[in-house]
């Protein structure tokens, strides 16, 4: 009853487009902007890159770089493409510490994570990606960390800080080349995980190269984690 009468005399409006809902949405979204969101339907299990729809059907996709060198031996879990809509989310979550955003990314990210695992096993925790001491301070917060909490809040698997990222030179405005030539001593950890500790999943807000993940699947598994996922709201086109 109550949040009936704050629907009718408080209104949300919508995340992206800013209309009156008339009801309030877990996904912060009106049904048209929620479906039209630029969702991959069809992408590589290991990087989480778009594919055409392959015919005759295929299962598991795999993309061709892939095939030889994975980005992961776990699967990537990354449900959409990196375009303007998406891009304007990311944005605010990253530079404006906009809660709204959070849910939102969240929740698709939530919602796919759900689809994809169904009743296997899913990851023991959850591991944001780190920022440089000096850039956390500048900017106040950890935006993927933020994404963590509330996925951990959705998904009830915990967050775990067990890395942290020396200073070196952002990957944002970079080449893909200087990207993809992250050294591997980028992270380091920085607190171990439980001893039991066999399957985890990294977290990012935008898979661009995979560079980041990539090193950071690295440390992770010469800490003696077996299998590693990797979740992000959106996946960049390769370039």
């Amino acid at each position: 009853m109550l949040s009936r009468i704050i629907d009718l005399y408080l209104p949300d409006t919508c995340a992206l487009c800013q209309i009156l809902v008339d009801k309030r949405q877990p996904h912060l979204c009106c049904s048209h902007c929620w479906s039209d969101l630029p969702w991959i339907d069809h992408q590589c299990r290991h990087c989480g890159l778009a594919l055409p729809d392959p015919d005759p059907p295929m299962h598991p996709l795999v993309c061709g770089r892939c095939l030889t060198q994975p980005l992961t031996r776990g699967i990537a879990v990354v449900p959409l493409a990196y375009n303007d809509d998406t891009q304007r989310l990311v944005h605010e979550l990253k530079l404006q510490n906009n809660l709204r955003a959070v849910e939102v990314l969240s929740v698709v990210l939530a919602t796919r994570i759900q689809a994809t695992y169904g009743k296997r096993p899913r990851p023991q925790y959850i591991v944001p990606t780190p920022l440089t001491w000096r850039r956390r301070a500048i900017r106040g917060y950890n935006q993927t960390a933020r994404l963590a909490f509330s996925l951990a809040d959705k998904l009830s698997i915990p967050v775990h800080h067990t890395l942290s990222r020396r200073h070196g030179p952002a990957q944002h405005g970079r080449t893909r080349r200087a990207r993809e030539a992250m050294p591997l001593s980028t992270f380091y950890t920085r607190r171990q995980l439980p001893a039991d500790t066999r399957h985890i999943a990294v977290l990012d807000d935008v898979v661009t190269t995979g560079s980041t993940m990539r090193v950071m699947a690295h440390t992770l598994q010469s800490a003696g984690v077996r299998r590693i996922d990797l979740w992000a709201p959106c996946r960049a086109a390769l370039q």
